[in-house]
């Protein structure tokens, strides 16, 4: 009989957690998405990630190399899926050939990735790139997928 209960709270779970999430249109593909945070929450995520890097020294000191990647940027956002998102772009003092995006609209852009493109529109498809996870809710998508996988692994076998 307990095994039994403990069954049927695993096979309720899940189907009560997805039913208590917004269910969203997701900008970038018009498609629909279950995730667990509002786009409020993770813009505060993604301020407070930004704001420990920046508290650790991580932005390459460069105000000419930052105003110039932010231009590129700040156009590709204006003809994204969410122009009126507020997008942050930062250069990394990395060496690495890397960028990244966190939630919210903070992109980051290493130094050494700059260095390695040959052309403006290099640079201005990687930064779409990650414009793009973060049009699409990449990171919330995730964190969704992360909780429910949880869930289901966490079912008592009968």
């Amino acid at each position: 009989m307990r095994m039994a209960a403990f069954a049927l709270c695993g096979a309720a779970l899940p189907l009560i957690l997805l039913a208590t999430p917004g269910c969203t249109v997701n900008p970038a593909t018009g498609g629909a998405s279950v995730v667990f945070s509002s786009a409020e929450g993770e813009r505060e995520t993604g301020q407070e990630m930004h704001d420990k890097l920046m508290s650790e020294g991580a932005a390459y000191d460069d105000p000419e190399l930052q105003a110039y990647v932010n231009k590129i940027g700040q156009r590709l956002v204006a003809v994204s899926d969410m122009p009126d998102l507020k997008f942050t772009f930062t250069v990394m003092d990395a060496p690495e050939i890397n960028a990244y995006a966190t939630p919210g609209g903070f992109i980051y852009v290493n130094r050494g990735l700059i260095s390695y493109m040959n052309s403006e529109e290099q640079l201005a498809g990687v930064i779409g790139h990650e414009i793009a996870h973060v049009t699409a809710r990449h990171h919330a998508r995730r964190k969704t997928a992360g909780v429910t996988g949880q869930v289901r692994r966490q079912r008592p076998i009968s």
